[in-house]
């Protein structure tokens, strides 16, 4: 008998959708409890999901403290009594995590996705405290990527599974929109300091002073609070001509994006996997990327990416000039990506990993 599994996570979040879509065209019985109201009706011809935790209107707990989550607990309580779960999942530790610990259902599992652990116990000693305690309380642990396993091993000393935000080779794949005409760098992310989109503004710039003649662009897709001071930087360096702000767009439109591009780039300063890299190299792209822990999984060497020496504008040019000079360079990487992500990164895979857990505990 198929599980019945009781998601507490994000309901408007993309990785939630796929998680819940996915588990439910394999027939398990889902439901959801968010914080938030569903801002869409992504589940609506799902008759195996139920959003256990229906609002009007979008709640604003995200300015308040954490602790402020435990009022759902009444709520939820109610809610595992009606629909008599299985399984309670939490997907994020920090928030959903110390809402399930707090309701002693057994198995439960945790699910650390990057930030809450590797920002929110570093705070303050309360919120180590809350991450230790939830920790205790699951049954499993599962993270996305070996620098969240180690992160997780300074707060607990149960194993943790590594089950990835595989991507879905059916949405995610190479289908060829460049022109010959353009040579178009671009990221994907959202529009925030930690990302270093304006150093790789900055070193955009550098390679159109280096090579005037030729058709160089840069297309940024997302949004954020950094918006305004980006278009200022790029109206200093005189290069507004060359860029494209695109703006945030619907998960299942980035393909289309993604295939526009000959160079894809994230050179942030703090990730834990790096979904946005995955999604490129799944799609064929070449992809330059900063020297970070998080992204060691997806790209351990420079057969599969280019890897920059720091975050100054300077190196991000110097790894940006080697992919525009070389296409040769670019065509190997490339297919190493691919062949990566198709053994590694298989989102049908990593699905297979959560359902295979489900059944083991169930």
């Amino acid at each position: 008998m198929t599980p019945k599994i009781l998601i507490l996570a994000d309901i408007n979040s993309t990785h939630t959708q796929k998680w819940v879509l996915g588990l439910s065209n394999d027939n398990f019985k889902i439901g959801i409890f968010s914080f938030n109201a569903s801002e869409s009706n992504w589940f609506k011809d799902k008759k195996n999901i139920i959003c256990l935790n229906k609002k009007e209107k979008k709640s604003k707990l995200n300015l308040l403290n954490k602790l402020a989550y435990l009022l759902f607990w009444p709520r939820l309580i109610y809610q595992i009594f009606k629909f008599k779960p299985d399984v309670i999942h939490s997907h994020y530790a920090s928030s959903y995590g110390l809402l399930g610990a707090l309701t002693f259902f057994k198995p439960f599992i945790v699910s650390a996705w990057g930030s809450d652990l590797m920002e929110f116990p570093t705070k303050n000693w309360l919120n180590k405290l809350m991450i230790k305690f939830v920790l205790y309380r699951a049954d499993e642990i599962c993270v996305t990527s070996s620098v969240l396993q180690k992160e997780i091993s300074l707060y607990t000393k149960k194993q943790s599974k590594i089950i990835p935000f595989g991507i879905n080779l059916n949405l995610f794949y190479s289908n060829r929109l460049r022109n010959n005409i353009e040579f178009i760098f671009g990221c994907v992310k959202n529009l925030e300091p930690i990302y270093n989109i304006d150093k790789t503004v900055l070193a955009f710039s550098l390679l159109l002073k280096k090579y005037p003649h030729l058709n160089l662009k840069l297309k940024i897709i997302g949004h954020g609070s950094q918006k305004n001071e980006l278009i200022n930087l790029m109206n200093q360096c005189g290069i507004q001509n060359n860029i494209k702000f695109i703006g945030a767009v619907p998960h299942d439109q980035i393909p289309y994006y993604l295939n526009r591009l000959d160079v894809f780039i994230n050179v942030s300063e703090i990730e834990s996997f790096g979904v946005s890299i995955a999604e490129a190299m799944a799609c064929k792209i070449p992809v330059i990327v900063s020297n970070l822990e998080g992204f060691k999984d997806l790209v351990p060497d420079e057969s599969v990416g280019l890897i920059t020496a720091s975050t100054s504008p300077e190196d991000i040019f110097i790894a940006m000039e080697k992919t525009l000079l070389n296409s040769e360079l670019r065509m190997q990487i490339s297919k190493n990506a691919y062949q990566r992500i198709i053994e590694k990164f298989n989102w049908s895979q990593n699905l297979n990993q959560m359902e295979d857990l489900y059944f083991e505990l169930a």
